[in-house]
């Protein structure tokens, strides 16, 4: 694992995966593999777009829900419905978990070596360039990871 892949939080959620079955109803209604399985969800989609998009990075008006998160670097819990694409399922085994971030890993390290005109646009925080769509991924991950260590403490 890369420095720079252990800074989006991926080698912290490969030692998560063999918990990946606990859920604390009180802290998320899914579980630790589901929190998991989601991040990855939307790290291999995420980045997928970003090389696909084609510079230059379209126009983009202000968006106070994005300059809250970006300007604060968190997410607030319970807000956000996630997209359908993002949906994780319940009960993923701990091989597909792995291999997902494994592939998050190989496209998060792709992504780095993209034009900074490359683009992805969110579904809330509308257009990003590649940068503001790494703080992005960087930020959701962190998100993620705070409530899978409150569901492993509880």
């Amino acid at each position: 694992m890369t420095a720079f892949a252990a800074h989006y939080g991926l080698d912290e959620m490969r030692g998560y995966v063999p918990q990946a079955a606990k859920r604390v109803e009180g802290i998320s209604g899914w579980s630790v593999g589901m929190h998991l399985h989601h991040v990855n969800l939307a790290m291999i989609g995420v980045f997928r777009s970003l090389a696909a998009s084609e510079p230059p990075v379209p126009q983009s008006a202000f968006n106070p829900v994005r300059a809250m998160v970006f300007t604060s670097g968190r997410i607030p819990r319970g807000r956000a419905k996630s997209p359908e694409a993002a949906v994780p399922s319940d009960g993923i085994g701990d091989a597909e978990l792995v291999a997902m971030l494994d592939e998050s890993e190989r496209l998060l390290e792709a992504s780095r070596t993209l034009s900074p005109d490359h683009w992805y646009r969110h579904f809330a925080f509308g257009v990003l360039d590649r940068d503001r769509t790494l703080k992005f991924i960087r930020i959701h991950n962190r998100h993620h990871l705070r409530i899978v260590r409150d569901i492993l403490r509880a």
